[in-house]
């Protein structure tokens, strides 16, 4: 528990350019290659002067980590082209989202900072079925498939290609919260290798990294969980773009769902851990307090975490913000939730709901 919480805590000290004396690095580096900041640590530590004072054997680590990811990232973005390209043939300019955006379009001064499991591409729902057929054209094949009323369709793979496409017509599980239409309303026209897309503009950016960390699919705040990745996103989209982020929009977007302890939290995590200045005019709420040291709690000990996720599997489903989307005004909270519990056992089944509660990725 010692051993983690402190790699945790060198780690942070890293990113935020803080010199370290000494450090157990495999233990920094078992935390970074969990949060994929690796390259991100590499990244960090040179821009710091202080790469050169790691053990030669851990500087050559991270070196050719942040190498290998440099190359992937080239290959990554090389994806993104030919997949844009053939979209725009069809006549299509689709948004891209997360880490296929960053490939373009910051926040990273390094373009190897970033790590990515896969490429975000969003496309309006009637043109979904001209993009899928774009994929297969390729040679992409779905090897995970979403179903129609899903935020994404699924995931597209192709033989020896470093990622696979995940196609978007919404941005995140609840959105309500940021609905797509919205996003491509404010969404910015972008000209790179000769292929045209979209980019969400910087507040919208922004509130997706929060929205997709935090609430949704598994409702990582309900869990407990701040990922350190996620969080160094978020500071990095906030001083990359500064003052073209409007955080009025995003405290009122948050309030409206019953969300400002999800914004408080996430906003004092980036604030403690990777000093970004505070945005907004009122201070953090008591409630977001108490879920940073629920967040610390269950990240020092394994027992707390387990206990945390059964809870939040639980609660999240029920939240307020999806309670009121699915039912309306009818009912109220109580009614909501009675509501939305028998509708889901008679559909899914005890066994499904056991599983649901039980289920720990």
């Amino acid at each position: 528990m010692i051993g983690r919480k402190a790699g945790f805590d060198v780690l942070v000290r890293c990113l935020r350019g803080e010199p370290v004396a000494q450090a157990d690095w495999m233990q920094v580096f078992e935390r970074a290659n969990a949060d994929l900041l690796g390259p991100a640590l590499w990244s960090a530590l040179c821009a710091s002067g202080a790469a050169s004072s790691l053990p030669e054997d851990a500087r050559d680590y991270l070196a050719t980590l942040h190498r290998l990811n440099a190359a992937r990232n080239q290959a990554l973005k090389a994806q993104v082209l030919e997949f844009v390209g053939a979209l725009n043939d069809r006549g299509i300019v689709p948004i891209l989202l997360k880490g296929g955006l960053a490939l373009f379009d910051g926040p990273y001064a390094d373009p190897a900072a970033r790590m990515m499991r896969d490429l975000d591409v969003m496309v309006p729902a009637r043109e979904r079925h001209d993009a899928i057929a774009v994929l297969k054209r390729l040679g992409y094949c779905l090897t995970r498939c979403y179903g129609a009323s899903h935020h994404a369709f699924g995931d597209f793979a192709r033989a020896d290609d470093p990622g696979s496409v995940d196609l978007h017509t919404e941005l995140v599980d609840p959105f309500y919260v940021l609905p797509a239409c919205e996003v491509w309303d404010r969404a910015e026209p972008r000209d790179a290798g000769g292929v045209r897309f979209l980019a969400p503009s910087a507040t919208d950016r922004l509130l997706h990294n929060l929205l997709h960390a935090q609430v949704h699919c598994l409702g990582h705040f309900y869990r407990g969980e701040l990922a350190l990745q996620q969080v160094h996103e978020f500071v990095a989209l906030a001083r990359f773009f500064g003052a073209a982020i409007d955080w009025t929009f995003v405290e009122q977007r948050m309030r409206v769902h019953r969300l400002t302890t999800v914004l408080h939290a996430y906003l004092l995590a980036a604030h403690r851990w990777l000093g970004l200045e505070w945005p907004l005019p009122e201070a953090p709420c008591i409630a977001a307090r108490w879920h940073c040291l629920r967040c610390e709690l269950q990240r020092a000990a394994r027992t707390l975490q387990w206990i945390g996720v059964l809870w939040g599997n639980m609660s999240g489903p029920f939240a307020w913000h999806r309670m009121r989307a699915m039912h309306g005004d009818r009912g109220g909270p109580l009614g909501w939730r009675c509501r939305h519990l028998v509708q889901y056992l008679r559909k899914k089944g005890l066994a499904a709901g056991v599983g649901r509660i039980s289920r720990f990725q």
